[in-house]
């Protein structure tokens, strides 16, 4: 019943008519949605923004209201309203702080790319560890790659492995001597993981970027007196060292 009053209001031609049926049940981010694509697609612009608004704080973390957020953004920008668009940007950020809703900011304040995010994301972390990837990936994103390489060390454990292997990766660029323990501890963890069928596999895979490491370290010799020590400690584990043979990693 209630899909036939809507489908008999929107081919009825009266916009407001129309709704007017849909806000009488304003139970998801998705009936403000088309609320405010309706208005906007009738050039009431106005009316649209003023939905979208009453959306976003009627259901703020609701499914599809990062859509009604993004159409708001886009009215507001179109409509002249830059500073209104990055208020938006900005009231996200400080509710649910992640490098989404970073990047989302920073693309309204291309100018002024929200320096004080990290430190609202750095006292989210002291309530809530599992943020750290997101102050990570901020912080990554502004260039202090410094701070987000001390902040990971502090928070190690708080880390996927992706994240942690990508921040590996950019700090071997320029200091490479930095991650030659990290790869090593990383190598070492899958060898031993007995729960992970693919452990051997994992930890070779990693060995490429020791060896990179160390070449930018500028010690040609050590990658293979590593090599020798890690045979050495796991030769009873005849698949792993069948696994190191197969990558022949010393002949590249």
């Amino acid at each position: 019943m209630r899909n036939l009053r809507e489908q008999l209001a929107e081919v009825s031609g009266d916009l407001d008519r129309y709704v007017t049926v849909l806000a009488e049940h304003l139970d998801s981010a998705i009936q403000y949605e088309r609320i405010t694509h309706a208005l906007r697609d009738a050039d009431r612009r106005q009316d649209a923004i003023a939905w979208a608004r009453r959306g976003l704080t009627a259901k703020p973390g609701w499914p599809h209201t990062d859509r009604l957020r993004d159409t708001l953004v886009g009215m507001l920008l179109a409509d002249g309203q830059s500073g209104a668009a990055a208020e938006v940007r900005r009231d996200e950020f400080a509710r649910h702080p992640t490098a989404t809703a970073y990047r989302a900011l920073a693309e309204v304040e291309a100018d002024d790319p929200a320096p004080w995010a990290p430190a609202i994301l750095t006292e989210r972390v002291a309530r809530q560890p599992a943020y750290v990837g997101e102050l990570l990936d901020v912080l990554s994103i502004l260039g202090r790659h410094d701070e987000a390489w001390k902040i990971a060390q502090q928070h190690r454990t708080s880390l996927g492995d992706q994240q942690w292997l990508r921040l590996l990766k950019q700090r071997r660029t320029e200091h490479p001597e930095d991650v030659l323990a990290p790869y090593q501890d990383m190598i070492e963890q899958h060898v031993l993981n007995s729960a992970d069928k693919h452990r051997y596999r994992r930890a070779v895979a990693l060995l490429p970027n020791l060896r990179d490491a160390y070449a930018k370290a500028g010690d040609q010799t050590a990658f293979a007196a590593y090599l020798e020590s890690l045979r050495a400690r796991h030769t009873r584990r005849p698949t792993f060292i069948k696994t190191l043979d197969t990558a022949d990693l010393l002949a590249s």
